[in-house]
This record gives structure tokens, C-alpha cells and sequence, in this order.
């Protein structure tokens, strides 16, 4: 599959440890890529080099094959659509008139920016919209034609800033739609967020940074694969449900057994390789397990074993 986003030992050193260091990275097109960490890790040191905004110390990057260079940036804007997490609006306009504005900027032709604006307020669902003034709008809105502004001149690579900060969670459902819609017109979105659930719920694949370094990147599936922590198995037993309780109290790994009627919940912490000895394990005692699965991945999880900040609160390490 081709690349998007390609970055090879990128790095951008602001002095105090603040910055990006010998970060390479790739984004294959088409997809959804969360770019995690808390503040100050370098997410927006990186979107800001990609976006050709700022210029690197050393290494390279690549977006859509092209060098992010100063020779390069007109062509380069051309391709990218950037939506800071926070951006200026003209609180006297009406929406159509703000869209407008910025499609002049971009040099659309009028009878074309017409057609840009109305496919815009489509694909972000804000049609009922274009009339309001910008100043009534709530986050939520304003948020969505943010994202219309940054689609006006159908950039293939779509790069998101906290798109999802401050955000309630019914604007936040529309935001995750509007996402995964932009994906399925054969659009590549990068987003950051600190809000790691959202990610999860949305992202092909994920990048863990951390104090300008990236720590691993992959689907949450990968990363999580082989790191010891809790995981949460729940499963159906056809067999006395004391006895398939003690059982699986009875297996190392095993802590926190659980059961009502034909269901058994329980706490596994250890490597996943190990959570097929546990099935092994009760089918040897003649445990009958219908259905066994693990409850889906918790990426603010994911994120504190791979940063090593296992003890601290999701919310002040995801921020």
C-alpha cells in the first residue's frame, strides 16, 4: 500500500527537551492515524513540519511521495488540509459567507466554489448551516465547519488537531461519523487527540509519542499484543458456575472471578499468549466454555503501559 505521510529521522529541537528526535513514521493513504501523547510529546511540532509551516533541524518528510521543503510547500498545501485545535473565525459572517471568504483565498473559481461549499456542508452534515451567523455557533458546529473550511479544495490528506476537545459527547458522535466518512471518500485523516476512547473507536492505526519520540506504532491490536496488563475476559459456561469460577481462581493469571446466571467475568493480567492456557486449563476440568473473548481494548490503557505511567490517572497522563 502507498504512503502518505512518511517521515524519517525527523528532527526538530526546540531547546529544554521540547521538540521532535529522530522521529520516522508512515501513514499508509486511505487511512485513519491517531497520533497520541500528552502535551509537549511533539504531535504539533510534527503536524506543523508535515504541513510545510515549519522547517526541521534534520532528516526528511513526505507527503503523498513529495519532500516537505520550502521549494516544495505551495504543492504541499495543495495536498494537506490542516485543522488546528484552534482556529480563527470572522464572528460577523454568516457560514456560506465565511466558506466563501477562504475559497476565494484558496483561488476557487466562483462558479466551482459554489459547488465546493454546498459538497462541504454535505459530507460535514451542516447544510441546515449556511445561513447561521458564525457567532452562534456552538463547539460542536463550529467545529464541523472548520472541517469544511479545511475540505474546500479536497486535500487528499486531512491533518486534525484535537478535533474532539471540548467537545460534547452527542457533537463528539457527529465528529467520529464525520471522520469516518471522510475515510471512506479515499481520504487519509491523521488526527491528535487526548481523548484516547475516540481514537480507539475510529483509528486504523495509532502512534504513541512521547517527549518527541515515538514509543510504537501500529493498530491497538499490535501494540497491546505481548504487554503485560489486565485484560478483561468475559465468558458463557455451560457447566456449574461455582465450580467454573474456582477453576479459573485457580489459574496464576486469573483475579477478580465474577459470574451471574451462564456468565463468568474475570481479570486476567499477563501476557495474552498465556490466555489460551487458561481455556486449556478449564477444559481439563471439564469446564464446558461456550464463548470466551477478551471486552474490547481500552486505549487509555494501552497508552500508560506503553509510556510507563501505569499509576497515573488516564486523564492527567492523556492531557
Amino acid at each position: 500500500m502507498s504512503l502518505m505521510i512518511e517521515t524519517r529521522n525527523l528532527t526538530k529541537n526546540y531547546g529544554g527537551g521540547r521538540g521532535v528526535q529522530d522521529l520516522s513514521l508512515d501513514v499508509p493513504e486511505r487511512s485513519i492515524f491517531g497520533f497520541i501523547g500528552p502535551n509537549g510529546a511533539g504531535k504539533s511540532t510534527t503536524i506543523k513540519i508535515l504541513c510545510g509551516l515549519v522547517n526541521q533541524d534534520s532528516g526528511q518528510a513526505f507527503v503523498n511521495g513529495m519532500e516537505v521543503k520550502p521549494s516544495n510547500h505551495m504543492e504541499i498545501k495543495r495536498v494537506v488540509g490542516y485543522l488546528p485545535d484552534e482556529f480563527g473565525v470572522y464572528e460577523q459572517m454568516s457560514v456560506w459567507e465565511y466558506l466563501d471568504f477562504f475559497g476565494a483565498a484558496y483561488k476557487i473559481p466562483p462558479k466551482q466554489r459554489t459547488k465546493r461549499i454546498h459538497a462541504v456542508l454535505e459530507i460535514t452534515d451542516a447544510t441546515h448551516m449556511m445561513d447561521y451567523q458564525v457567532s452562534s455557533l456552538s463547539r460542536g458546529m463550529h467545529q464541523k465547519i472548520g472541517i469544511a473550511k479545511t475540505m474546500l479544495h479536497d486535500p487528499l490528506l486531512l491533518i486534525l488537531d484535537e478535533p474532539a476537545n471540548g467537545l460534547d459527547p452527542h457533537a463528539r458522535i457527529e465528529m467520529r461519523k464525520t471522520i469516518l466518512r471522510l475515510k471512506e471518500m479515499g481520504k487519509t485523516v491523521m488526527l491528535s487527540s487526548h481523548i484516547l476512547p475516540e481514537l480507539g473507536m475510529i483509528c486504523d492505526l495509532v502512534g504513541i509519542i512521547e517527549k518527541g519520540r515515538l514509543l510504537t506504532r501500529g493498530s491497538v491490536q499490535e501494540i497491546t499484543r505481548g504487554l503485560t496488563q489486565d485484560m478483561v475476559i468475559e465468558m458463557i459456561v455451560d457447566s456449574d458456575m461455582k465450580t467454573a469460577a474456582d477453576h479459573c481462581q485457580s489459574f496464576e493469571n486469573v483475579h477478580d472471578v465474577t459470574y451471574s446466571g451462564h456468565e463468568l467475568r474475570l481479570v486476567f493480567r499477563g501476557e495474552r499468549n498465556k490466555i489460551a492456557d487458561l481455556n486449556t486449563h478449564l477444559v481439563k476440568h471439564d469446564v464446558r466454555v461456550v464463548s470466551f473473548k477478551e471486552s474490547e481494548v481500552d486505549l487509555e490503557n494501552v497508552f500508560l503501559s506503553v509510556t510507563g505511567h501505569k499509576d497515573t490517572p488516564a486523564s492527567a497522563a492523556a492531557k
